[in-house]
């Protein structure tokens, strides 16, 4: 044993660079683990912390088309898609995971839609009398939808703060008018998220994905959507899960149930994409890359090991170690 120990280290002191490079690939083998794991779990445990702290349960179901969102705004009426009804909607409020649903319509940086010369480029929706509860709005002042705004396809208006500072400019909102296309709409309440948490920008397209909301929103009852839109337009839906652990579950519930229920034909779905299955994806990243960094890693220490045997064994023949071979005149 002792023997041993000592040609490892005679090993090493006679080909120090050699031994140096083996185990600086050791080291960055090892150092690579550490960095991706502790890079790639802060991120994941980052965004469920973004989420669980904003209370935000949120999920949202909307209609695609090759997996990627259908912009009605820009195409006539989907053919295969009936409209959501609220016989549906309590149907999916029981769903396992699911706390709340509510319907709504939206267009984003819709044209038409000003306060005086002013025009607005954010969000706007056409909602139901289940949105505010769902998606966890509050008044600040005025106040919010009443059932005979429904009922009647009042035009009235819901807007958040950023949309009364850039559209009314520090004058009280309320009982002002917006017009949206063409027809008048009178502010009757501002609204704010109960809990908000701002979006962290660090590059062009993070900027595009959030800019969207930067100029505010703008809600008006889903009964008075035919009136600056179109008839029998699909609705998104706003699903409110029972956990943030659950997100994942409820969308998935509420998207299967539309799929058999509203959706005739392969052309189009309804598809949840959340944040939970977004870091549960990010995780399934970082699986493959440790998989990857232990697989060099391995290859590293097993060069190691056979450089090591091989100079062991050198060492012994040297010393005389090796068994002598005896030969014959007759072998010759």
């Amino acid at each position: 044993m002792l023997e041993n120990i000592n040609l490892a280290f005679q090993g090493v002191w006679s080909h120090k660079m050699r031994s140096f490079l083996t185990m600086l690939g050791i080291i960055i083998g090892i150092a690579a683990i550490i960095t991706i794991v502790s890079t790639i779990q802060g991120t994941n445990e980052q965004i469920k912390e973004n989420l669980i702290g904003a209370g935000n349960n949120v999920v949202r179901v909307q209609l695609t088309q090759d997996g990627n969102q259908v912009e009605l705004g820009y195409m006539a009426l989907p053919q295969g898609v009936s409209v959501i009804t609220e016989e549906m909607r309590d149907e999916m409020s029981k769903l396992d995971s699911v706390a709340d649903v509510a319907l709504y319509h939206q267009r984003q940086w819709p044209d038409g839609v000003y306060v005086g010369n002013n025009s607005f480029s954010g969000n706007l929706y056409g909602i139901d009398s289940h949105y505010l509860a769902a998606a966890d709005y509050a008044v600040n002042y005025g106040r919010g939808f009443s059932a005979s705004d429904f009922a009647n396809c009042r035009k009235v208006a819901l807007i958040d703060t950023k949309t009364a500072q850039s559209l009314f400019q520090g004058k009280n909102p309320i009982g002002g008018t917006m017009e949206i296309s063409g027809e008048p709409f009178t502010v009757v309440g501002v609204i704010s998220p109960r809990v908000t948490s701002e979006p962290v920008i660090n590059n062009l397209n993070d900027y595009y994905m959030y800019t969207g909301n930067t100029s505010g929103t703008v809600f008006i009852p889903d009964s008075c959507w035919p009136i600056v839109y179109r008839y029998d337009e699909p609705q998104s839906v706003a699903v409110r899960a029972t956990s943030t652990n659950d997100m994942t579950t409820a969308g998935n519930n509420v998207a299967e149930y539309l799929n058999g229920h509203v959706i005739s034909g392969d052309t189009f779905k309804y598809q949840s994409k959340d944040l939970l299955q977004q870091a549960s994806d990010l995780q399934a990243i970082t699986s493959s890359l440790l998989a990857s960094t232990d697989k060099m890693l391995a290859g590293l220490t097993d060069v190691a090991g056979s450089t090591t045997a091989a100079e062991a064994d050198l060492n012994k023949g040297a010393e005389g170690s090796l068994p002598e071979q005896t030969v014959t005149v007759e072998q010759l």
